[in-house]
């Protein structure tokens, strides 16, 4: 993610289920990270901006660091961490009071001593009284005085960021007084009031910065969908591996995908309803719904193997019912022998199953061999340039005309409804109000005629199409009193 320049990093870190994930939220005020009593709930770092006072500062949740596990899951998050540590200013080294000291927590803090960055050392836990007798402990570890806080209490916390911000603040006066000085001796100190920070920045009026498309790769576990979002960033920023389950926390990154900026969010896999696991699982399956309804485009990514399955189908429907644009991805396609027929199958299989989204492109991938990802990245475009598009109303009431004469609405109770004017009254998706003479429902059958006619002749694909009908008079023309 882009953020202020002049903000300084701060990376919590520690052993697993001392609550790195709980200090997160509590100090960016919103429930980001997933939160689970279960030791290595975080696998992949996640980053928000937070201020004290006017001061910027971007804050890291981190995976825990256990040198005592070979599990490949604990090594590759571990790794992430301690790539994260040499860039930081500030490490919050977090430790849990009431378990006490324990070697693993020796061993981290000589570790951290070969970083630049001002290491506070917390210890967590504070509001149980066995956590008051074990505080002491943490004294002999050498790193100033332990910092008593209860994350889920709150207790501690102004404290703490009163000590960030004294930091902070003498850093920054050391920077400017040196930077002065050598400038000073130079010749090269100017007035404040001659000085300009638009000389050294490279301003671009016409970048797209601004308008990010929010993109939410969504799928069943195990599908690649932490692969793909690593081949579209071009690093391995989350970890991957073949065990289901292994991403947990969606995780949000802001890039510039092939010349066009996006807000890309990877989210845990999604299994039925009756397989999912209380707790944790629970959680991170609702936590990807959540993804969906805020998302622009949902990237719905398949198995070859499995593509649209009941599973899928159900998590498809469940976009096309929150409006969101759509876009399927089969991955996995190199590994696919019969690539003619199996294509065939599944189109037909959305033409059968998927009818609000008869016309749907079917983008084959292979993530992991970073095949199909330009044609890919084409079909969220045009996705998102159909989900933000209007149609002039002109265009509409002369489209509804043809629509009429080539199909009248039906008879209800001997009398022909009339179908008198159609406007579109939002985009983000496409919404379209259509006026009739009675108060008598247009049968279904009829609306998805208008609706697929909709899609067809404007060639709105990939995204939800919404018809409401209302009665009464064309609301635009002029009524003589």
């Amino acid at each position: 993610m882009c953020w202020d320049m002049d903000a300084f990093k701060i990376i919590i870190a520690g052993r697993p289920n001392v609550g790195k994930s709980t200090l997160f939220n509590r100090l960016v005020s919103k429930k980001v990270s997933i939160v689970d009593d279960v030791a290595g709930t975080t696998r992949d770092y996640k980053e928000a901006k937070f201020n004290i006072g006017p001061i910027p500062f971007v804050l890291f949740d981190t995976a825990g660091v256990d040198s005592s596990s070979h599990d490949y899951l604990n090594k590759e998050a571990g790794s992430k961490t301690k790539l994260l540590l040499d860039s930081a200013d500030i490490i919050l080294f977090m430790t849990d009071a009431k378990a006490g000291l324990t070697a693993n927590d020796i061993e981290f803090a000589d570790y951290l001593r070969k970083f630049k960055a001002k290491v506070f050392l917390l210890a967590n836990k504070m509001e149980t009284k066995i956590a008051k007798e074990g505080y002491w402990d943490f004294f002999s570890l050498g790193i100033d005085n332990p910092i008593p806080i209860s994350a889920s209490h709150g207790s501690g916390i102004t404290d703490l960021l009163e000590k960030i911000r004294a930091h902070k603040e003498t850093m920054t006066s050391d920077f400017h007084f040196g930077a002065n000085q050598n400038l000073a001796e130079n010749g090269q100190l100017m007035d404040e009031d001659q000085s300009t920070w638009l000389e050294d920045e490279q301003i671009d009026l016409n970048s797209k910065s601004d308008h990010k498309i929010k993109l939410a790769i969504i799928g069943r576990p195990n599908v690649g969908k932490s692969t793909l979002f690593n081949s579209i960033l071009g690093k391995r920023r989350v970890v991957t591996s073949p065990k289901s389950g292994t991403t947990t926390d969606p995780i949000e990154v802001n890039t510039n995908w092939l010349d066009d900026f996006f807000q890309i969010v990877d989210t845990a896999g999604i299994r039925r309803a009756g397989k999912v696991t209380k707790g944790l699982e629970e959680f991170s399956v609702w936590k990807a719904f959540e993804v969906i309804k805020y998302a622009e485009i949902v990237l719905m990514l398949l198995d070859s193997e499995r593509a649209l399955d009941a599973q899928d189908l159900r998590i498809i429907n469940h976009i096309s019912k929150e409006g969101r644009g759509l876009v399927l991805a089969v991955n996995k396609w190199d590994k696919e022998l019969n690539k003619k027929d199996r294509l065939a199958k599944l189109k037909s299989k959305i033409i059968s199953s998927l009818p609000q989204f008869e016309d749907l492109p079917i983008i084959t991938i292979s993530a992991l061999k970073n095949r199909g990802i330009k044609s890919l990245k084409s079909a969220i475009i045009k996705s998102h340039e159909n989900w933000v598009r209007r149609v002039p109303t002109a265009q509409l009431n002369q489209w509804l005309s043809f629509k009429i004469l080539d199909h009248p609405p039906p008879m209800i109770r001997g009398r022909r409804i009339k179908l008198k004017y159609i406007t579109q009254v939002k985009a983000r998706p496409p919404t379209f109000v259509l006026f009739s003479s009675y108060k008598c429902e247009l049968p279904k059958s009829y609306q998805r005629y208008l609706v697929n006619g909709l899609r067809k002749d404007f060639k709105l694909y990939s995204v939800s199409i919404r018809l409401n009908i209302r009665v009464g008079n064309n609301p635009y023309t002029y009524q003589a009193k």
